[in-house]
């Protein structure tokens, strides 16, 4: 959704981090963050399409994204982004979300209760907002589901068990159940991402989802 009116003027978004800076004030999972940049499952085809895209009009020129380090699935997706940025000689600005509330009550998710991230927000050169992306593909939201039902029936807790309401030692060992059943979709999860990316792209721009 365009919103009509924004806080990310042209002065505000250029505060956001680069992708560099970024990583430079993170302070955990350096080691997830290279391994996702380097095996970003962007095709010629993806890339193809995202270079059309940014040489219309208006299309994306500017990316802002909401992220925090601490997060499996902005390590997983952010690194995609930030090459999608490169090939398209887009500007990437990223904001923390905890230090800025403001522009991320622009895009909250579960209607209007959830803070989710990453998200990531396409703009005009003029700031248009054009789409959205926000926290993980639909597959990875199912999976993520499905695999934390499964850890709560083995571990014996009640379904209302979250990351957030458990402490430990129970959060440790839901965390580390739930990691193993879904680190072998990762890739998967992250192509469907970009698949969902493009569409959303495409159709908002209006062109062919097609290289």
């Amino acid at each position: 959704m365009v919103h009509a009116t924004t806080i990310v003027t042209p002065a505000r978004f250029v505060q956001g981090l680069s992708y560099s800076d970024f990583l430079a004030q993170a302070t955990i999972n350096h080691d997830k963050f290279n391994e996702s940049y380097q095996s970003v499952p962007l095709t010629e085809g993806d890339l193809a399409f995202f270079r059309k895209a940014a040489a219309l009009p208006q299309g994306p020129k500017k990316i802002l994204a909401l992220a925090e380090a601490w997060c499996g699935d902005v390590y997983r997706e952010l690194p995609t982004v930030a090459r999608i940025a490169e090939a398209t000689s887009a500007d990437l600005r990223i904001f923390l979300r905890d230090q800025n509330p403001d522009i991320m009550d622009e895009f909250l998710s579960n209607n209007g209760k959830s803070r989710a991230i990453p998200v990531f927000a396409f703009y005009t050169a003029d700031l248009q907002q054009i789409t959205h992306f926000t926290e993980r593909s639909a597959s990875a939201h199912a999976g993520l589901m499905s695999a934390m039902d499964e850890v709560r029936a083995q571990l014996k807790l009640p379904e209302t068990a979250t990351f957030g309401t458990l402490v430990d030692p129970e959060r440790t060992a839901f965390l580390r159940e739930v990691i193993a059943r879904i680190q072998p979709h990762s890739t998967q999860w992250r192509k469907d991402a970009i698949a969902e990316i493009r569409e959303s792209l495409a159709t908002a721009v209006g062109i062919p989802n097609a290289s």
